[in-house]
């Protein structure tokens, strides 16, 4: 079942126009929020991050797009398509209107499930590493949001399929470290953890927000420094990690030659998953 506009209705018949301006332009935005009988998990981030890439993107928000009015989208769907427990993802779409009504005071969204959530399958995968030179990412506002603008990410994942890497990392135009192509990178350094600042071009979202504060708040001796890394940084790393709120943290086993342990990132995952789960 897809929620379009407040209408739920089958996957069948959720249908987007040829003529939407942002099929066509690019410039869909999309958060992924968790969702389960009781909460939605981290509903008042996901919203004002939502609202934030909105403006940043010059869209008309309608006065009716409130947090209550959303969150009510998102478990009337969840209801209606028969989920009685666990952990769903749900992804929140939200375009400009089409092309032939440019001057509507109205977004247009779509919501659907991508389907359960379970943090813990990722734990025993190999997750190998590589940099991904074909291509660099801008830097600024628009290289924050998450859009469907996803032009390197999936030029990149062919690049790991094709070399059998299950990630990249992903410069920017200065050529450090701004992310990976599946999500957000933090390196352990001697005691210290570090992932790049938004200033690097990487992705701003409610799962990183939440992982640096539970970092800061709930691992003992640790915090995270919000610095510029290089490949060097990343191949001197003892730990290295990638998240995502699709699949929370993954570690990294390998990068180049470099090996990682990862007795730390499973402190971190299992802090991550007491909150999910």
């Amino acid at each position: 079942m897809v929620n379009i506009n407040g209408q739920i209705l089958p996957n069948d018949d959720a249908l987007i126009s040829l003529f939407n301006s942002s099929l066509i332009s690019g410039d869909f935005i999309f958060e992924n929020i968790i969702l389960n009988k009781e909460r939605v998990l981290f509903f008042e981030d996901h919203y004002f991050n939502l609202l934030s890439s909105m403006r940043i993107l010059k869209m008309k928000i309608p006065m009716s797009f409130t947090p209550e009015y959303l969150e009510k989208q998102l478990t009337d769907l969840y209801t209606t398509s028969g989920f009685v427990s666990g952990n769903k993802l749900m992804k929140v779409l939200v375009c400009n209107p089409e092309l032939t009504n440019e001057n509507s005071n109205s977004v247009k969204f779509y919501i659907y499930s991508l389907g359960d959530l379970n943090y813990l399958k990722n734990s025993a995968i190999q997750y190998n590493l590589d940099v991904f030179k074909d291509y660099f990412k801008n830097t600024g506002l628009l290289s924050n949001i998450s859009a469907n603008n996803q032009l390197i990410n999936k030029i990149g994942l062919r690049y790991c399929k094709e070399n059998d890497f299950n990630d990249c990392i992903v410069l920017n135009n200065s050529k450090v470290v701004s992310e990976t192509l599946n999500g957000n990178v933090f390196a352990i350094i001697e005691n210290k953890i570090f992932t790049p600042p938004l200033k690097d071009g990487c992705s701003n979202n409610v799962i990183r927000s939440k992982i640096i504060e539970l970092i800061n708040n709930n691992v003992e001796g640790y915090s995270v420094l919000e610095e510029s890394l290089s490949v060097f940084d990343i191949q001197k790393s003892d730990e290295l990690f990638v998240i995502n709120i699709d699949f929370g943290i993954q570690s990294v086993n390998s990068f180049r030659k470099k090996i990682f342990s990862s007795s730390i990132t499973e402190i971190i995952k299992n802090k991550l998953n007491s909150l999910i789960v």
